[in-house]
């Protein structure tokens, strides 16, 4: 079949669009939003409700709720009420604490973002490989792995199930009578995936897994007073009394600055002198007393230089004093940047930091060291961590800020109270569609206004647990799937893969699409694939005669199958607490994307 003109210029598009995806050289909504923009001005889709028809789509609507809905369990505490339960069943065996990380990464993962789901339980993960004495690139993986697997068990679990859920509700009746997709129609399929790659891991994949034991600052990060000893906290600890002839006695700690000045920073302040001992947070506007004892940490050369300027005695911290202040109220915590935080690129200066969040950037660690001299003034990238000091509940309110992610385990004090009201959130979104079959965009959006009205999830979560180049994908590219199928060029696609369905049968159909949806992921994302591929896979189950429901499914697995490259959203949060190289992914994603592959396209050909 010959192309025309604007079939041609269909494909130079989407060309084109996966060139700006792959390069960034243009942010992704703007990419997203320029396909309709030049398929209307092409002529392509000359009637601008096909090419604006994104914008009313309610699979974009359904997921921006379901995104608020993970939130609010993340928020609420029914991951940390399964990250406890970790806690006491973990034992020292890897085999185990392999299976008991992937089994839970995967069960979040079916209604939450997979990425979200690893930014939970990555420091759970790092807190079981201490204790068991199990090197936590031994485990790390997996629980990304699994979050990518468990992602397929529903229709919620990844944006490319819901959109094929989209697809078979807006074209299903066109193509077959009958056809619809539910809920929980990817289950058995996905739940099979899951059982599969979480039993590669245990007895062929943990042989692969390289052995990391590294002594910097993800190996120990455990407890509060471990994160302090991963950073050398206690070797770089001073004791400095303050005297009446101090430059900065009488002043508030942000007058004083010492900061910026000596690039110290206060841990605690010791007042000895009230009428009962007091040990006090180094709040911005907290005053230095003379008599006051500042417990800050830095370089011994800054300690040095403080002592000789403002005339103060040098004095090492005792060994039991790091003990002491952690039992004071206040905390040390270790803080990494996820993928799209707006942190990366920014100091925590830029951010006014302290005054935003009342905690203390003490260090910043990369994979080339620690970097306590000035560690205000780093600009942060993602897989950073820093170490900062401050009340635990200010420690607690900057875990669920989304643009941070805590690897100090604090899930032991977190409020868990309203998660029976998440999880009852949850059942209310997900009901309806079944028993009544209500829109999920509806019952979706229906449970998310509860769970922010139930305060299950802030306001700030709420801005922010929304994953706009998501939704901004599917807007853009939604058009950009019907161009393709109007013009034919879907049609061609389906017809080499329905050419080697007939030599090969089913199996060479599903094989097929399973490897195209998940090549047009890599290059694009797994949201677009999803548009892009579904009019291919509805084309080429026609021709060669196989079922369109599964056609449709095995697409929709294929554009989940995210395993090979550091950067994918789950990879890239536990490449550098793992100690992960490019190759690590490369050598143990290409196994497992075959476990996935075989799984899927086996079970569809029987």
């Amino acid at each position: 079949m010959d192309l025309d003109i604007h079939g041609w210029i269909a494909l130079a598009t989407l060309a084109g669009a996966t060139t700006l995806f792959l390069t960034k050289w243009l942010p992704i909504p703007v990419t997203a939003l320029s396909i309709p923009v030049v398929l209307f001005a092409t002529n392509v889709l000359p009637d601008a409700k096909d090419a604006l028809k994104g914008f009313g789509n309610q699979a974009a609507l359904a997921i921006a709720a379901v995104f608020v809905l993970g939130a609010g369990l993340k928020e609420s505490g029914v991951a940390t009420l399964i990250a406890r339960g970790l806690q006491r069943l973990g034992g020292t065996s890897e085999p185990r604490l392999i299976v008991l990380l992937m089994l839970a990464a995967g069960v979040l993962s079916a209604v939450m973002s997979n990425a979200a789901v690893v930014a939970i339980l990555l420091p759970v993960g790092i807190a079981l490989a201490h204790r068991s004495g199990v090197a936590a690139s031994r485990l790390l993986m997996p629980l990304a792995f699994a979050a990518v697997l468990g992602g397929t068990i529903t229709l919620i679990g990844t944006a490319p199930n819901f959109l094929v859920g989209d697809y078979i509700a807006q074209e299903g009746a066109k193509l077959a009578e009958g056809l619809k997709l539910t809920i929980f129609d990817f289950a058995p399929v996905g739940l099979a995936i899951l059982a599969t790659g979480t039993l590669f891991m245990v007895l062929v994949g943990r042989r692969m897994l390289p052995e990391v034991r590294r002594e910097d600052r993800f190996a120990a990060a455990q407890l509060p007073v471990e994160t302090a000893e991963s950073f050398g906290v206690a070797d770089k600890l001073f004791a400095l009394p303050i005297t009446e002839r101090c430059g900065f006695a009488n002043m508030s700690v942000a007058e004083a600055n010492i900061r910026s000045r000596y690039s110290l920073g206060i841990v605690m302040i010791h007042r000895p002198k009230a009428v009962a001992q007091r040990w006090i947070d180094p709040e911005p506007a907290r005053t230095i007393r003379p008599g006051d004892v500042l417990y800050v940490q830095g370089e011994e050369v800054a300690a040095w230089n403080i002592c000789e300027e403002e005339g103060l005695q040098f004095s090492l911290a005792e060994a039991g004093d790091l003990k002491e202040i952690l039992r004071r109220g206040t905390t040390l915590a270790e803080i990494a940047l996820p993928p799209h935080s707006r942190a990366a690129g920014r100091t925590p200066r830029d951010m006014r930091f302290g005054e935003r969040f009342g905690l203390d950037v003490l260090a910043v660690s990369r994979r080339d060291g620690v970097m306590v001299d000035a560690p205000s003034d780093v600009k942060l990238e993602v897989g950073d961590a820093f170490l900062v000091s401050g009340p635990p509940e200010k420690v607690h309110q900057i875990s669920r800020h989304p643009d941070f992610t805590v690897l100090t385990d604090i899930s032991q004090e977190e409020d868990v109270t309203r998660a029976p009201i998440a999880i009852g959130l949850l059942f209310t979104a997900l009901i309806p569609p079944i028993v009544h079959g209500v829109p999920l965009a509806v019952s979706g959006l229906g449970a998310a206004l509860l769970m922010y009205a139930t305060g299950c999830v802030s306001k700030r979560a709420v801005r922010r647990a929304v994953d706009w180049n998501v939704i901004f994908l599917i807007v853009g590219t939604l058009p950009l799937g019907i161009a393709l199928d109007r013009h034919d060029v879907a049609a061609v696609a389906a017809g080499w893969i329905s050419d080697l369905g007939g030599a090969t049968g089913p199996m060479g159909v599903f094989g097929a699409l399973f490897l195209l949806a998940a090549g047009v992921a890599v290059l694009t994302s797994n949201a677009a694939a999803a548009v892009i591929v579904a009019p291919v896979a509805a084309r080429a189950a026609v021709e060669a005669g196989v079922d369109l429901r599964d056609a449709l499914l095995v697409m929709g697995y294929g554009c989940s199958c995210a395993f090979l490259l550091p950067f994918a959203q789950c990879n890239i949060l536990v490449m550098a607490p793992g100690g992960y190289k490019t190759r690590d992914f490369l050598r143990i994603g290409a196994w497992m994307s075959l476990v996935m592959a075989v799984t899927t396209i086996v079970l569809f050909s029987l």
